[in-house]
This record gives structure tokens, sequence and C-alpha cells, in this order.
């Protein structure tokens, strides 16, 4: 039952973030073997509600809820950063970027040195 929860859940995100469900979620052995019900002592009408709002993924799978909570803010790419970790990571960029050019500077002194002697 967990694994076919996990797999229906996994390709719910996939939808919603744009993407495609990983293949793991579309196997066999991910689906229960029987209809399962978010409320199984629930009434007879909280079970037709069931079928018709659970979504297509958990429907795959014989799984039925009326409703699936997405308690995260999904969207697809790098999580995003304060202000203050940005201008961190700005400052460690243009110290790297300093030393390299120091060294480079460095260098190119010690080959002018170099052929002048």
């Amino acid at each position: 039952m967990a694994d076919a929860w996990l797999a229906a859940y996994a390709e719910l995100l996939a939808q919603r973030i744009g993407t495609v469900p990983p293949n793991w979620a579309f196997d066999r052995s991910r689906i229960a073997p029987e209809p399962w019900f978010a409320n199984e002592f629930g009434t007879l009408t909280s079970r037709i509600i069931a079928l018709q709002c659970t979504p297509l993924s958990f429907k795959r799978r014989n799984l039925y809820t009326p409703s699936v909570e997405v308690p995260l803010g999904l969207r697809a790419g790098r999580p995003a950063k304060s202000a203050e970790e940005k201008r961190q990571a700005n400052a460690r960029r243009q110290r790297l970027f300093r030393e390299r050019r120091k060294a480079e500077f460095a260098a190119l002194r010690q080959l002018a040195v170099s052929r002048r002697e």
C-alpha cells in the first residue's frame, strides 16, 4: 500500500512541476491489489466523492481519496536563496577572482624579471 501511495504521489508531484515522473513509479508492484479508500468506514457518499475527486495518478494505482495534500510550494529549479546568501556567494566569487588575478600578475612579473636577467 505504501509503495502504491508513494508512486502515485511522485507522479502527481512530477505533473505539478511539469517534469517526467520517475520510471519506478510505473512498476506493476506499485499498484494496490484491491481498491483502497482513504476513509474505510465512510459512507457511500464519501466513497462516491473519492471516486470522483481522486487524481488520475492515484486511480491508476487503485487508491481513492477525496483530496491529496501537497504541502509544498513546488517549482522547478534550484531553491531560492536569501539576499545574504547571494551576497556571501558573490563575495566569495570576487575573492577567488582577485586571488587568481594576483597569482597571474605575480607569474607575469616573475617572467619579466627572468627575461631581464
